[in-house]
Order: C-alpha cells, then sequence, then structure tokens
C-alpha cells in the first residue's frame, strides 16, 4: 500500500485525548517509494496533545490519519527556481518537495533554502540535507 499524497499535501492526524478530538497537520517525509508505511518528523513537547501522544505509542497503537489536505500541489518544472524558509519542524513540506525534484533527472527546479534555527543542535535533519545539496548543484 501506498500513501498517494502529491507532492505539497500534508495529511491531518486525529486521536481523542481528554475527552476531546483533537487534530494536527503533518507532512510525511517518505514518499510512494516507500512501501506499505509513511515517514512522518515530529518534534515532541511536555504539554503537547498530539505531539506528545506519538512519544507514547506503543507497536500495536492506532492513529486516524485523513488527507490529502492543503492547496499546493508541486509539478516538475512548475517555475525555473524556488526560495525555500523554513524553521524547525517547518522543514518537512521544503524536504517533500526538494525530495520529488532530486528523484526526478527531468527536474531542473533550482531551489534555494533558508532553513533557520535556534542553535546548530537544533537543525533537524542536518546531515540528509547536507548530503542533498552536496549531490546535487540545484539545490542549495
Amino acid at each position: 500500500a501506498v500513501l498517494g499524497l502529491p507532492i505539497g499535501q500534508h495529511v491531518s492526524v486525529m486521536a481523542e485525548i481528554n475527552g476531546k478530538q483533537v487534530s494536527r497537520s503533518y507532512t510525511p517525509t517518505s514518499s510512494d517509494d516507500d512501501r506499505g508505511h509513511f515517514d512522518l518528523l515530529v518534534k515532541t513537547y511536555p504539554n503537547g496533545n498530539i505531539s506528545r501522544l506519538f512519544s507514547e505509542l506503543k507497536l500495536g497503537d492506532e492513529l486516524s490519519v485523513r488527507g490529502p489536505k492543503g492547496n499546493f500541489v508541486y509539478t516538475p518544472n512548475m517555475c525555473r527556481e524556488i526560495g525555500m524558509i523554513a524553521g524547525g519542524t517547518g522543514i518537512t513540506p521544503m524536504l517533500q518537495i526538494i525530495h520529488a525534484i532530486v528523484k526526478n533527472p527531468a527536474d531542473k527546479t533550482k531551489v534555494s533554502l533558508i532553513f533557520g534555527n535556534v542553535s546548530e543542535e537544533d537543525i533537524l535533519l542536518r546531515k540528509e540535507l547536507d548530503e542533498i545539496a552536496q549531490k546535487h548543484d540545484n539545490i542549495s
């Protein structure tokens, strides 16, 4: 099974917490090439609703997921250059688009990414982002 989520879209994760339905949006970092699962980058907070729930999940637990959601859908070569600005877990929609661009040799879109964080230790997915930038001249 595949998620089938268009590039640029996200999903809503829903759960009942303290008797109330709570939902949060997340952009998967995996693609349809990853069959049978999808990956989410979730930063947990002690007082967070859904994020805390993720840290407490055990094998076999279930969550409700809905989607696709969002108004933007990326298509290859839809523009010559994309400027991206992200902070923290806001990197996930950017990474989803970057992955799509670098996986498609026909996509010549140039990407300039500014990724802000409080400290160097806070830089999520740094190794992966550095590797992509080193391997692909159109990503900086």
